[in-house]
């Protein structure tokens, strides 16, 4: 997981926001912050309005590597759902309870 987005008043708002993300990135801006702790993070926003939040990194040149790994992928790449608390990896639970 790259980065999680804010919170969105509806599942279909997300939606959008995630259509528009796959189909123009270039209308994005990317970003780069400094927290506290030295961790470098990026936030992802359009007209000023930040729509996610990064992971941490802990160098410069790993951040830039997850903005080019967006940039690159986002119009194949996946969307989880975290939503409604269900388990987005069932069959990695089912194998673990398994080999217990």
């Amino acid at each position: 997981m790259i980065f999680t987005s804010v919170g969105c008043k509806s599942k279909e708002v997300c939606e959008v926001m995630m259509g528009e993300m796959k189909s123009n990135i270039a209308g994005f801006s990317f970003t780069k912050v400094k927290n506290a702790g030295g961790k470098n993070f990026f936030r992802l926003s359009k007209e000023g309005c930040v729509l996610a939040n990064s992971r941490k990194y802990s160098t410069e040149l790993m951040l830039q590597k997850g903005i080019d790994e967006i940039v690159k992928y986002v119009s194949i790449a996946e969307v989880l759902d975290f939503s409604e608390d269900n388990l987005v990896f069932p069959d990695a639970d089912t194998v673990f309870q398994e080999h217990e």
